[in-house]
């Protein structure tokens, strides 16, 4: 019996975590049933899995402390050897050992790495000035690496033609220069952009109520907590791919590919308008009834700079013009996430 309930506690625990994964993916009614299913198990299911949520960090920190204390000792002994070599010559070494390569180096030599790099990512640039003091001032104080990466993201835009041709501008760059001239930090700070290296996911919950069998005598009705998701990837040729499923984004968004054949997803066009700052982002696609429009903002989510699309209207019209407008009641926001293997598909089109 012992033993049993031994058992018992373990699957409350592993069903407690398994609902704490269907919440992080947004599948609130499934975390829902695992709590639920935990709890039967196990009534103090809660605290132990906080227990053990503890227990793990706690050995993690212990685990790193006593990496460096490993470390520290192992190269005592060295760093006294060294001491006593400089003593014996009458030196002392105050300060650690500079990169060597990075001395051999000149500057301009650097910043040509620096702008491979930033002509990369831009999380890669923000890494790289990371490493030392010596390419934080050659990745943020000097005003090349912002025009590469401006020049490199902003002509991968795709912007609204007719709003181009009504403002009598034959090409960007002649926008670029009346509002920002050579200033690219500020164009960053001020122009929005689409992102390419990732997709942009909005996990959509809400209730629907439900009703009771016939001849039931309950009062209560039931209640059904609905979850879907919405899918796009952008690609800098104008086009996007579309996709509303229940799925969940582990399931998704390895697969999310133009060229692999995914079941109800939507190939679409999108533009930005210059108009209101460049953050009006417009997504069109058709069938052979209706042509369906979907307008969006895009915006900074804290830190992360133009991160988040969040909804303006969707509509549709018909041939005969009449527009028919859908409720953003139960929409939510579109954040982005960057995929890996979505750089790689990128710099292949490139090259091709």
């Amino acid at each position: 019996m012992v033993q049993d309930a031994g058992n018992f506690g373990s699957n409350a625990i592993e069903l407690w975590e398994l609902g704490v994964s269907k919440e992080k993916d947004g599948m609130m009614m499934d975390a829902i049933g695992c709590y639920r299913r935990a709890l039967k198990i196990d009534e103090e299911v809660e605290n132990k899995y906080r227990k053990l949520v503890r227990q793990k960090l706690s050995n993690k920190v212990a685990s790193s402390a006593l990496v460096s204390t490993v470390t520290a000792k192992t190269e005592a002994p060295k760093a006294r050897h060294d001491d006593e070599q400089l003593s014996s010559n009458g030196k002392e070494n105050e300060e650690p050992l500079p990169c060597w390569l990075l001395e051999l180096l000149t500057d301009d030599i650097l910043q040509q790495i620096v702008l491979q790099i930033v002509a990369t990512s831009g999380d890669s640039w923000v890494n790289l000035a990371l490493t030392c003091k010596r390419l934080q001032r050659l990745c943020f104080r000097r005003p090349e690496p912002y025009r590469t990466f401006a020049r490199h993201i902003y002509s991968l835009q795709q912007y609204d033609e007719a709003s181009l041709t009504l403002n009598g501008l034959s090409n960007m760059q002649v926008l670029e220069q009346a509002l920002w001239g050579t200033d690219y930090k500020r164009m960053l700070q001020e122009r929005a952009f689409v992102k390419f290296q990732g997709c942009y996911i909005s996990v959509v919950n809400y209730l629907r109520h439900g009703a009771n069998p016939e001849g039931s005598l309950s009062l209560v009705s039931p209640v059904h907590m609905i979850t879907y998701y919405r899918y796009l990837r952008f690609y800098p040729d104008g086009t996007c791919l579309r996709l509303v499923s229940t799925d969940a984004p582990s399931l998704v968004v390895r697969h999310f590919h133009r060229e692999h054949t995914v079941k109800h997803a939507e190939l679409c066009a999108w533009s930005c308008s210059i108009d209101d700052d460049f953050s009006v982002l417009t997504i069109k696609r058709s069938n052979d009834k209706y042509r369906f429009e979907e307008t969006l903002r895009i915006c900074s989510h804290g830190h992360r700079r133009y991160h988040r699309l969040n909804w303006i209207r969707s509509e549709a019209y018909q041939d005969t013009g009449d527009r028919i407008d859908f409720s953003m009641q139960n929409e939510k926001p579109f954040s982005f996430s960057r995929v890996n293997a979505y750089r790689l598909d990128n710099a292949t089109h490139h090259q091709t």
